[in-house]
């Protein structure tokens, strides 16, 4: 017979519903109000944005960093093994744009495996941007993108 423990569970008081686009969290929460918010937050937030396009946040932390823009796209080829399992889906990457416009760091967010992420990365390693820019002077910044794999 599986043995069952019971004790209390001490209340937090967080001054705001967590996952609650509307609390009234601090910079870095999870609120609509601030960095890194959900919804209609700002500065690198999930949601629109008041200060550049969503999932793009930027290094240097503040106001007036535009985002990078894409110039040039590769489009990945499917791994053989994908091809042969009909296996498709989104790879998300986390990459830094540096201050040429070239693609640097490039880490797996979310995989699909059976090399399709290997694919994507050296797709993505080849994007040309339009670097953003602080001040009107190029700085590295860093975005989230996605690849796609459809078969048709």
């Amino acid at each position: 017979m599986p043995i069952t423990i019971s004790f209390d569970i001490p209340t937090v008081n967080t001054k705001g519903d967590i996952g609650d686009p509307f609390s009234h969290f601090a910079v870095g929460a999870l609120g609509g109000r601030g960095d890194n918010g959900i919804g209609n937050g700002c500065c690198g937030g999930i949601g629109d944005s008041s200060s550049g396009a969503p999932g793009i946040a930027t290094i240097h932390r503040g106001r007036g960093v535009t985002p990078p823009q894409l110039l040039y796209k590769v489009e990945p080829e499917f791994s053989e093994d994908a091809r042969k399992a009909k296996h498709q889906g989104v790879v998300v990457l986390s990459i830094e744009v540096d201050a040429n416009g070239n693609v640097r760091n490039i880490r797996v967010q979310q995989g699909l495996g059976l090399g399709l992420d290997e694919k994507a990365m050296e797709a993505v390693s080849r994007w040309r941007f339009r670097p953003g820019l602080f001040d009107g002077k190029p700085v590295a910044t860093e975005a989230t993108v996605q690849v796609n794999f459809q078969l048709l």
